[in-house]
């Protein structure tokens, strides 16, 4: 994707403003969290986010979005998924997320999160080290690759 500072910005002020409904806590995670945390080598092509259950029932609500979760692939599942269209970089708005691993499904947590200012934008954030437990328990090449790179910065 060519990402200009200035296209993620923009789509980072209208997500904190569509997650304004959330109760709980959300959080971006994937490419995005770190591109956000200060990887600017991992390239990423969408903007992953992990909510609960209720808040992406009341999101859908709110903002008249559909549930695309069908079941998933043999790999990725959630309970709920939703594709919000609020600018250049897509989103995907996630409850209920398991990765099948290890020869069984494994629901996806974050344990700890922090706001991120990003130009004028504020998002939470998944830590880097919950970011390379998802990374780890993806296993895909891409995956592996970012989950060194954060090995070798906290190393």
């Amino acid at each position: 994707m060519d990402l200009s500072e200035d296209m993620l910005e923009r789509v980072l002020l209208q997500l904190s403003e569509f997650m304004s409904v959330c109760r709980d806590p959300w959080c971006i995670f994937g490419g995005a969290a770190m591109y956000l945390h200060g990887f600017r080598d991992p390239g990423f092509s969408d903007i992953d986010v992990l909510a609960s259950l209720t808040d992406v029932e009341r999101i859908a609500v709110s903002h008249a979005l559909r549930n695309e979760a069908e079941g998933g692939t043999q790999r990725f599942r959630s309970q709920a998924l939703l594709h919000p269209d609020i600018g250049d970089i897509a989103v995907e708005i996630m409850a209920g997320f398991e990765i099948f691993a290890d020869g069984r499904w494994q629901a996806v947590t974050v344990a700890d999160h922090a706001e991120v200012r990003y130009r004028s934008a504020t998002v939470w954030v998944a830590s880097p080290k919950d970011v390379g437990g998802i990374f780890r328990l993806c296993g895909r090449p891409k995956d592996i690759e970012r989950l060194g790179l954060l090995e070798q910065r906290a190393g």
